[in-house]
């Protein structure tokens, strides 16, 4: 009959310790400043997009440099948030050199300024890339 108790028990505290960590969150919490760096980075970096059809790559090379520390900044960040691996892909997306942010970049290089139509499409994109990590971190369970 002991043995049957302490079997009991021992399964008690087995199934309660699978409980607790069955209960654990398998994505990042929700995360003010990683919102708030996402948003600003789609506001600069279509902002950017924009004026690549009025002004040359060179002459805005100063903001190119300041939009993409703040983007490996967020980067950055993001990659060393606990159970973030989802907004880590996302960013690296965007900072990757295969990727359309940096062919737009490499493109607006290499022509000098870009077209209006071009520039546009640019910014949506851009957009579009963005809105993905905003809507991801904005939809995370929010930390009580």
């Amino acid at each position: 009959m002991n043995k049957i108790i302490s079997l009991n028990k021992n399964f008690y505290w087995l199934f309660l310790l699978a409980s607790l960590i069955s209960c654990k969150p398998t994505i990042a919490l929700y995360d003010q400043y990683a919102y708030t760096q996402a948003t600003s980075l789609k506001v600069d970096m279509q902002n950017l997009a924009l004026e690549s059809d009025s002004i040359s790559y060179d002459a805005a090379k100063p903001d190119i440099d300041k939009v993409n520390v703040e983007l490996q900044k967020a980067y950055e960040y993001n990659k060393g948030r606990d159970l973030n691996s989802l907004s880590t892909k996302q960013y690296e997306i965007l900072v990757s050199d295969k990727e359309f942010y940096k062919q737009f970049l490499n493109n607006w290089k290499s022509s000098g300024k870009e077209n209006a139509a071009f520039a546009q499409d640019a910014s949506e994109k851009i957009g579009q890339l963005l809105d993905q990590v905003i809507k991801l971190e904005n939809g995370k369970n929010k930390p009580q």
